[in-house]
């Protein structure tokens, strides 16, 4: 039996998640709830200025630039008939806040932006380390917006395997159906894996095994007894 699941129980493409919850997504962290985010994103009816916005805050996160992998674009949005289903049956609940078009097409091209292993590790850091992105030290976000992204993580970052996960590991975490997944322990680190087989939930699978590892080896579990804490660097003598 399963041990836990997502916000919605159901796969991160659901149409069923929308009407079982009310007529709305609980979470931006799967597809409803992430084309219903992308639509919430200024300037309202700015298709170019939503994109710059998002394209913008990714390479924050990042540390450096971030492109679209065109050729994964065209072939989405090619094919994306479930999420145009899922966009337009929100705009019939008034969850779409501009033009679903428009919104799903940001969506679609949000999620082909190609990162690195690393880019995806420091954006991990960056939630961690308050919003500042440690390697530029910029501040991204509000620091009070880490405890809420990170416990978003924790309870829906997985899909249906989310409880398995943190029961397994401790470590709140994030998945994408690209095979890459970051991991984020507030005030310590952020850690990331990548590795495009996936299991039957869209997480991939030696990137589970790779992160487990880790925050096994690290004590990263936040439920455990054992805090894991960075040691200062000594400084060296001239």
């Amino acid at each position: 039996d399963k041990i836990g699941a997502d916000a919605t129980g159901l796969p991160f493409n659901s149409i069923m998640a929308i009407l079982l919850e009310n007529d709305h997504p609980s979470t931006p962290l799967v597809n409803a709830g992430a084309i219903s985010a992308c639509s919430m994103v200024k300037p309202v009816g700015d298709s170019d200025g939503k994109w710059k916005a998002i394209v913008s805050f990714i390479a924050d996160l990042a540390g450096s630039e971030v492109e679209v992998i065109d050729e994964l674009y065209k072939s989405e949005t090619a094919t994306n008939f479930n999420n145009k289903s899922i966009a337009w049956l929100l705009k019939n609940y008034n969850r779409i806040y501009d033009d679903p078009d428009m919104a799903l097409d940001i969506y679609t091209r949000q999620c082909s932006i190609g990162v690195t292993a690393k880019q995806l590790a420091t954006m991990a850091a960056t939630i961690a380390n308050s919003g500042v992105n440690p390697v530029t030290k910029k501040e991204v976000f509000k620091p009070e917006l880490t405890p809420k992204i990170a416990s978003m993580m924790a309870t829906v970052g997985f899909y249906e395997h989310t409880g398995d996960w943190l029961f397994t590991t401790g470590l709140p975490a994030k998945t994408g159906v690209g095979g890459g997944i970051m991991g984020v322990v507030p005030g310590v680190m952020g850690v990331a894996a990548f590795a495009p087989p996936l299991d039957e939930a869209g997480n991939s699978v030696k990137a589970q095994k790779a992160l487990a590892f880790i925050a096994g080896h690290l004590n990263l579990n936040l439920f455990g007894t054992t805090r894991c804490v960075m040691a200062e660097k000594e400084p060296v003598q001239a």
